[in-house]
């Protein structure tokens, strides 16, 4: 077989043609005026990647050598870049069309807000809906319904035990029982004075409990005393309550006490004074109705905060907490960092505006940003919309949600953006919607990749049985699905409306002011970040001292995470959802410190046989007691109390004498329902105290009452880590289960907590293995290469440890919010990875090579992209907010670890064991800009395709016949010069003597080109060779197809090609 030239020129006019081994492409007979073969179908480019080999050559050709995995590799990417080429094309055909249409989906999703449902911290959002803990909380709340509203002022002093410290507490009791409220504007219902609100106790009484008890919270005896003796005297005698008639403990009212030796209380440093309110609202946590003990909690805590604000006195402090504390001050904390959230928008928009386009009139693209963000916020309405139709609520982790769309939609702008400036020279010159096609084919696939597996993560997420998490879960998934679609579609119709006025030379802020002849500032054409990475980072990741450093760097801090991921604790605490600057923040650190008195807790028992079951119960309260588990003396014990009355002479002459009951000789009633009877009594003249733990079947006191329900009050001791809290509740499900199976349980609202950090460790793992799991088989379906699918899982493993280790060593915990943000943490780990993986695999070359170009072409897309997420939570650090301080912390962790893992660790990975790539893969270049035209006397442009020539491919440029007087010219634009070449580094060292001959080659009397001069000396040869051929073969005014070859290879495309892939 004859083996053609590896260069020709043809002229028919002229036809330009270039070879490469044994193919060809057959000159027409036809002259045309270019043609195009940028759209190949995949068949003929697997045919062309895998020519039929020559006997002489020993081995095959390596891309051929492909498993089936690969070939499918090969055919979902060429699958999915036809898919985005085709909707890149039609988008910019029609781009109002599309954006309308974007309109009209955002609105129509966005109805279904009216749906729209906030639940706080308050709600049982943290606890599985099956879980027994919610279970028992719902019970409760049904037989033994709110009716008082307890709420509390916390007061600190050097010795409360003075005259000056209860005056002053005696002041503030005073100013709070004076509160009225009349005549109101709003609603007579919200009238209201301390009588008609408190809770009654007997006549005239209210339940309003502290130390003032003790003075039957008389102003005028408090102010008359005059030594702190007295009133230790006065505390040490009293055993039952002047007002209440209860036993009395000073240590129920004071903290941080101190003892004389005798146990008597001698000082104390805190005391506390707790109202107790009707629950007139009927909700216990309610804010957002109109009733008088919202109201007057209200003014409650606006009192208590102005004596907190007083100097001078005795009392150190003043701190306080009503019952609608907790979510007026969530609530608070979220509106406030709304103003961050704003400004974080106001900077992403900035930063994308500068990083899109260029310092000058026409190419910068604020406008474009501007679209972009507002395409975000188009997700954001869609998101919520659909979730709130579908029933979720919105959570108080719910806020990080636009936090989290912002950093992932502005990395696919960058994205879409990065294809759209790496175009080649013959790519620009093609029509807008063509071009436009064209970066979305090369973006699209990429997007796809961390979009689906975003999607995949949290959609897997919303399976768990938390409902905040759940919920969160759709409303992200929901979300990063429609950015994928706004992304595509609509910051794409934007882009083609935005480069149809830079092709008409507008002005980018003043779209009316049109420029002739523009030409850009030579400083706004240059661009750091991608010259940066083209010149340092990306050949440098391809020496091996750094490859060295990188996996040491890697090794080292691997090291150190897994250590800190071994010590990362499981522990929640709603408190944590306050503002660290919140009163009632201030209140609850006061509160455990001065009174760590334990964790108030029932044990609730059900519709039994009492009358029957007396040492039943005893048993279990016994087991309860001994447990270890409760702070000895707290037990209010009812049914003790009750049993051990009954063997009273006492009881006996109440039974016989004032109910004509039968009298008691074995100190038990002979029938049950004597035994309600006295019980009744028992509760209701002497015990009073032991009255709100009993639920009767009626309210009439009569011969019939029955008890359907009771408590037995403790208090839990403290319990410092989590492991012993779960094994404490644990402990008292089994317990109570042995003896009474659901009749009978523990409760306490602590135990919400309790709960979350029993199931939030597995729940995190099952989701996280989950989710890892769909995201690896969605890569491997889309990247379609074990190997590479592989090594970016391992990229993310790591980065996850380096996560969670870290966590470890800023002070958090595996709690609800952090599960959220881990899951985040693999979606985003994913993106700064899986762009890095699938670009490796479009990119023809050796392993080194693949590495270098593949970096210096995404870099700068990751980058921005990590640095624009990074930029939309920075103000948080600046929150009061324990949601956005976490998500600062936790997202701050997976940018720079990520970012780390995906540009330094993985590049290197691929340079060393990265597979071959698509069997359509192309060479591509990092420094060189270069073009090849073709030019007749009319002005026509005919371009060589460069990368299609890199790729292997014939390229053919047919010319129309010209005449004797016409020419043709060559222009080769891009071509570095020899200072260029003698400064260049390649591999991190000089180039060497072989690079600098390539453009000064001399075989067989051939004229290599080496400097400018010598290259503008070649082309004035061959536009005369090109005319002198055409004046001699010109007959009847046509010109027929001739043939030009050039010797030993130093034809013009030639040169370009090897010195394209030696770079």
């Amino acid at each position: 077989m004859q083996k053609p030239s590896e260069g020709s020129y043809e002229d028919s006019g002229l036809e330009v043609s270039y070879m490469k081994g044994a193919r060809s492409v057959p000159t027409t007979e036809q002259p045309v005026h270019q043609v195009d073969l940028e759209q190949v179908e995949l068949e003929d480019g697997l045919n062309e990647a895998c020519p039929m080999q020559e006997a002489a050559e020993p081995s095959g050709n390596k891309r051929c050598q492909r498993n089936a995995l690969q070939r499918i590799g090969s055919s979902v990417s060429h699958t999915l870049e036809t898919f985005f080429y085709n909707l890149g094309h039609g988008i910019a055909s029609s781009p109002w069309t599309v954006i309308l249409c974007c309109f009209l989906v955002s609105a129509l999703c966005g109805l279904g807000m009216i749906k729209f449902e906030v639940k706080d911290s308050s709600a049982p959002i943290w606890i599985p809906v099956t879980s027994k803990v919610q279970a028992n909380q719902l019970w409760t709340e049904k037989e033994f319904p709110l009716r008082a509203r307890y709420n509390v002022i916390l007061v600190t002093a050097d010795n409360i035990l003075s005259p000056a410290a209860l005056r002053e507490m005696s002041e503030i009791d005073t100013a709070v029982k004076q509160m009225v409220e009349y005549n109101n504007s709003q609603n007579d219902i919200l009238e209201f004075n301390w009588t008609s609100i408190c809770i009654p106790y007997g006549p005239g009484k209210c339940v309003s409990r502290s130390i003032l008890e003790l003075w039957e919270f008389d102003e005028s005896r408090i102010n008359k005393l005059k030594s702190s003796s007295e009133i230790i005297n006065l505390l040490a005698y009293t055993e039952r309550s002047p007002v209440f008639d209860d036993p009395f403990e000073g240590s129920d009212w004071l903290g941080d006490l101190t003892f004389n030796i005798d146990g008597g209380i001698i000082n104390a440093k805190a005391a506390k004074l707790v109202y107790a309110i009707k629950a007139t609202s009927g909700d216990e946590l309610n804010t957002r109705i109109d009733a008088p003990d919202l109201l007057w909690e209200t003014r409650f805590v606006s009192l208590a905060q102005r004596f907190g604000k007083r100097e001078g006195g005795a009392l150190k402090s003043v701190d306080v907490k009503a019952v609608r504390s907790f979510r007026d001050e969530s609530d608070q904390s979220f509106e406030a960092d709304v103003i961050l959230l704003a400004a974080g928008i106001v900077i992403i928009i900035c930063y994308v505006a500068i990083v899109m386009g260029k310092f000058n009139e026409v190419e910068h693209k604020v406008y474009l940003a501007l679209v972009g963000v507002f395409g975000i916020g188009l997700a954001i309405l869609v998101s919520y919309g659909l979730a709130s139709a579908l029933g979720q609520f919105y959570g108080p982790i719910h806020p990080i949600l636009p936090f989290l769309l912002l950093g992932l939609g502005v990395d696919d702008m960058f994205v879409i953006i990065e294809a759209w400036n790496n175009l080649s020279t013959f790519e620009k010159q093609k029509p807008l919607p063509e071009k436009v096609a064209i970066a979305m084919k090369h973006a699209g696939v990429s997007i796809t990749v961390t979009s689906v597996t975003d999607f995949v993560a949290f959609a897997i997420g919303a399976s768990t049985a938390l409902p905040a998490l759940k919920s969160f879960c759709i409303y992200a998934a929901l979300g990063i699905l429609f950015l994928f679609i706004m992304q595509s579609t609509f910051f794409v119709a934007w882009l083609t409306i935005d480069q149809r006025r830079q092709n008409a030379s507008r002005d980018a802020c003043c779209i009316w002011i049109k420029y002739y002849n523009f030409v850009p500032n030579k400083c706004s054409q240059f661009q750091f970040l991608p010259w940066m990475l083209r010149k340092f980072l990306a050949p440098a990741l391809t020496t091996t001292p750094i490859k060295v450093l990188v996996l040491t760097l890697v090794m080292c801090l691997l090291g150190v995470s897994s250590y800190g991921t071994y010590l990362l604790k499981t522990d929640s605490n709603l408190a944590w959802f306050l503002p660290t600057d919140s009163y009632l923040t201030r209140f609850f650190n006061r509160y455990d410190t001065y009174f760590g008195d334990g964790m108030l807790s029932d044990l609730y028992i059900g519709n039994v046989t009492y009358y029957n079951d007396t040492d039943r119960i005893e048993a279990m309260v016994n087991d309860i007691e001994s447990s270890g588990y409760i702070i000895e003396g707290s037990l209010v014990n009812w049914h003790r109390e009750y049993i051990a009355w009954l063997e009273t002479r006492e009881a006996n002459n109440v039974a016989y004498y004032g109910l004509d009951l039968p009298w008691m000789y074995y100190g038990y009633p002979e029938k049950e329902q004597d035994y309600f009877t006295l019980l009744n009594v028992f509760v209701g003249k002497y015990e009073r105290q032991y009255y709100p733990l009993l639920k009767w079947n009626d309210t009439n006191p009569n011969n019939t009452r029955r008890l359907e329900a009771s408590k037995i009050s403790f208090r839990i001791k403290d319990l410092e880590s989590t492991d012993a809290k779960v094994k404490c509740l644990t402990f008292f499900e089994n317990l109570t289960e042995s003896h009474y199976g659901r009749e009978a349980f523990v409760w306490s609202p602590g135990f919400r907590n309790w709960e979350t950090n029993r199931v939030i460790g597995n729940e995190l793992y099952t989701n996280l293995g989950l989710a890892f799991a769909a995201v690896f088989i969605v890569t491997l379906l889309l990247v379609a290469n074990l190997r590479v699918c592989l090594l970016v899982c391992l990229s993310v493993i790591i980065t996850l440890v380096n996560v969670c280790g870290m966590m470890h060593f800023w002070n958090l915990t595996i709690d609800i919010l952090t599960s959220i943000l881990l899951i985040l943490s693999l979606g985003l780990a994913i993106d700064y990875s899986a762009h890095i993986g699938h670009t490796f695999m479009t990119v023809a070359g050796t392993r080194n090579e693949r590495a270098k170009i593949t970096v210096a072409t995404m870099g700068s897309a990751i980058i921005n992209g990590g640095f624009s997420t990074f930029l939309a939570f920075i103000l948080l650090a600046t929150s009061n907010s324990y949601v956005f301080i976490t998500f600062f912390k936790v997202f701050f962790l997976v940018v720079v670890f990520g970012l780390f893992n995906g540009l330094g660790l993985l590049p290197v990975l691929l340079s060393w064991i990265g597979p071959e790539p698509y069997l359509t893969a192309t060479h591509k270049s990092i420094t060189s800009n270069m073009s090849i035209t073709l030019k007749d006397l009319s002005g026509s442009k005919h371009a060589v395709d460069i990368d299609r020539l890199l790729a292997g491919k014939d390229r053919s440029v047919a010319i129309p016949n010209t005449t004797n007087q016409q020419k043709v010219e060559l222009y080769i634009e891009g071509l570095p010069d020899r200072q260029e070449l003698e400064g260049g580094e390649r591999d991190g060292s000089q180039f060497d003597e072989e690079s600098l001959q390539l453009f000064n080659r001399k075989p067989d009397n051939a004229r290599g080109i080496s400097t400018q001069e010598e290259l503008d000396k070649m082309l004035s040869d061959l536009e005369q060779q090109v005319s002198g051929a055409a004046k001699s073969s010109s007959t009847a005014g046509n010109v027929q197809p001739r043939q030009f070859n050039f010797t030993n290879h130093n034809d013009i495309i030639g040169d370009c090609e090897r010195y394209l892939n030696r770079i």
